[in-house]
């Protein structure tokens, strides 16, 4: 084999770890680099793939969150509950590039810090944008039923998460 075959293939080889590596990092290079979207939108024809908002679980923080008692309104998400909670929370995308808009478990506890009630919710469907700009601050507020009625909660925890 001569040196220009070698070099040929050592050429091609680079090529696909290039295209590989651009494949897999994809929404990274997307977020980072945003003058490449048009181009690894391209590729993702040629490789059957979609860029996606950046998720990066370290990015979104709970800047506040509380749960009250409330009224009954008549956008409440009604599970035949006849007891309704006003559930704030604000979240605020850390990182300095744009990130997917997370989903968030609400978990509520009982005096020995033991789950009674699990909920899990897609904030897209309250509204929330699905990609969060850097530093911006999402505050929603949600009107929430218990099922149960005598289940008795003393607290809560919560955790943003991409499913």
């Amino acid at each position: 084999m001569t040196y220009a075959g070698l070099i040929a293939w050592a050429l091609l080889g680079v090529w696909g770890l290039v295209f590989q590596a651009s494949v897999f990092f994809k929404d990274v290079l997307a977020a980072h680099q945003p003058d490449l979207q048009p181009a690894l939108a391209q590729l993702c024809v040629w490789a059957d793939c979609k860029v996606s908002p950046l998720k990066q679980a370290d990015a979104v923080v709970i800047d506040h969150a509380a749960i009250d008692q409330a009224p009954l309104s008549s956008d409440a998400v009604d599970m035949g509950a006849s007891l309704h909670w006003a559930f704030e929370v604000h979240l605020r995308n850390s990182a300095k590039v744009p990130v997917a808009t997370p989903w968030i478990e609400l978990t509520l506890t009982d005096a020995q810090d033991q789950a009674v009630m699990r909920k899990v919710l897609d904030l897209s469907q309250w509204g929330a944008a699905p990609v969060m700009t850097a530093g911006e601050i999402l505050p929603m507020s949600l009107q929430l039923g218990l099922v149960n009625p005598e289940v008795n909660f003393v607290g809560y925890r919560l955790l943003t998460f991409y499913p």
